[in-house]
């Protein structure tokens, strides 16, 4: 056994007898002048990996935002109701029931999540859904933490000193402390921006790299330790055992999101501030099969690409991918992840939401996952809510199909050449397989594409070339841009 991932075939985990799956939470929360907004984003990708590596699991890919409520109004900030990310996990966790998995272990990073306990408390005891444990790996540092360092509530010494560990250059100077005299919970009643001006509550001058790798090193002791005990409490539960493997491929170290020169979550609040950038770039893709011969994160990848270059082309602020929507056309196929529609509307709304608070006018999505067709409603509806504030996507991409037979749809010729061109180790050349149905795209709703392609292709992948890949992303930014600037103006 081994771990499994997104970057790995539906086929390839349909074979296997994994049964246990790791669901990263990270957030986009203020963390004060001198760190990334997308900090315990960073931290859950990283995290997930080293605690998932040598286990037989199925790690998904970190869910980018948390419930963070108390924080909206800081620009940059992204927060969801409670009831939106009670939805998310649900969804998710319905979606691995259906497909035979047995034990979900929630790595919780956000300061916020209150809602994710009483999830996991439901799941296990109410629907007895799926064996589920939910874990803070950060609160384990906090509470082995001098007492000098603490209180960290925050953008405080000990994230300070994980991020130093992590990426010394993620870390803005100079330091400064702040401490305000009154509980904690006074962030509950208030709102974190009147308790905490500057979005953050600690002492970060008191960090340093040498305590961030110790309190890493126990992070995942710790949480090692904690789910094992917590899944020995299941009357079918194992402790989930370290295995011996081959070296793990992961593209790019810093999935996920591709970094470059333009602003995004990896940004301060003080940067995205001075920057004070017009346009918002919203990703939207999917975590669904794509055939024998392509991953899992196939739509994931494509809008991480295209959504770096688009942002940085437009000067605009990217938020980090949703890497999971509604995909209930290939829920035959095993690791597929779908949430359902109105849980994918309520993220949207709460996204709108935040960017309204944090004072944004403009944004666009970018979708890459040709069935997530309640964007569009969803748009339509947020456009009319916010006056002054105008959310488009790029292009008519969600407009109607009709009723004519496609020939090429899913897993076809375009993505196998997006694939081979970025992100060559997860395509599988020996598994091509070209089949096309030569029906209405109707039958998504039917039937889902296992209903009209036992294999899940539609389409021509053998067709497929790198150098198709890039020149199709390269037209793609460019068409793109040209929409937005076009629409906007």
């Amino acid at each position: 056994m081994r771990m499994f991932s997104i970057f790995d075939t539906s086929e390839e985990i349909a074979r296997s007898d994994v049964d246990t799956a790791v669901l990263p939470l990270g957030a986009v929360e203020p963390k004060g002048p001198h760190l990334p907004v997308g900090f315990d984003l960073i931290l859950a990708n990283r995290f997930a990996k080293d605690f998932c590596t040598g286990k037989a699991v199925y790690l998904l890919p970190v869910f980018p935002f948390s419930s963070a409520m108390e924080t909206r109004g800081f620009k940059g900030a992204i927060a969801l109701r409670q009831q939106t990310l009670w939805d998310v996990l649900n969804d998710i966790a319905s979606a691995l029931a259906r497909h035979d998995f047995k034990r979900l272990i929630l790595l919780d990073f956000s300061n916020y999540n209150w809602i994710t306990k009483h999830c996991v408390r439901e799941l296990n005891l109410n629907r007895e859904l799926i064996q589920s444990v939910w874990v803070n790996p950060k609160q384990f540092a906090r509470e082995a933490a001098a007492d000098d360092l603490l209180p960290d509530f925050g953008g405080g010494a000990v994230e300070t000193s994980l991020a130093l560990a992590l990426d010394e250059k993620r870390v803005r100077s100079p330091l400064a402390d702040f401490n305000a005299d009154v509980p904690r919970e006074t962030i509950d009643y208030e709102g974190l921006s009147k308790v905490a001006p500057r979005g953050f509550w600690g002492k970060p001058t008191l960090a340093s790299a040498e305590q961030g790798r110790a309190f890493y090193s126990l992070m995942l002791q710790k949480t090692h330790d904690f789910v094992d005990y917590a899944l020995k409490l299941f009357d079918e539960g194992a402790a989930i055992g370290k295995h011996a493997v081959d070296e793990i491929w992961w593209p790019q170290e810093n999935i996920p999101g591709v970094e470059g020169d333009g602003l995004d979550w990896h940004d301060t609040l003080a940067g995205i501030a001075e920057a004070d950038p017009e346009l918002v770039i919203i990703p939207t893709a999917a975590t669904e099969q794509h055939s024998p011969s392509q991953p899992l994160s196939t739509d994931y990848l494509r809008a991480l690409e295209l959504s770096r270059r688009l942002a940085d082309e437009l000067g605009a602020y990217l938020l980090p991918a949703m890497p999971i929507v509604t995909s209930w056309g290939h829920i035959r196929f095993r690791g597929s992840i779908p949430l359902g529609a109105m849980t994918v509307r309520r993220v949207l709304e709460d996204i709108a939401a935040s960017l309204v608070a944090g004072g944004f006018n403009k944004a666009a999505i970018v979708n890459t996952h040709g069935g997530n067709w309640v964007v569009k409603p969803t748009m339509i509806e947020i456009n009319q809510k916010y006056e002054g504030f105008k959310l488009i996507s790029t292009g008519d991409i969600l407009s109607y199909r009709g009723q004519m037979p496609v020939e090429q749809l899913h897993a076809c010729e375009a993505e196998a050449s997006f694939i081979q061109a970025f992100y060559p180790q997860s395509f599988k050349s020996d598994r091509v397989v070209d089949y096309s149905p030569m029906c209405s795209a109707a039958a998504f709703d039917l039937v889902g594409i296992g209903g009209v392609s036992p294999q899940g292709v539609w389409g021509y992948p053998s067709r497929g070339t790198a150098e198709k890949g890039r020149k199709d992303l390269q037209s793609d930014v460019a068409d793109a841009a040209a929409y937005i600037k076009t629409v906007f103006s």
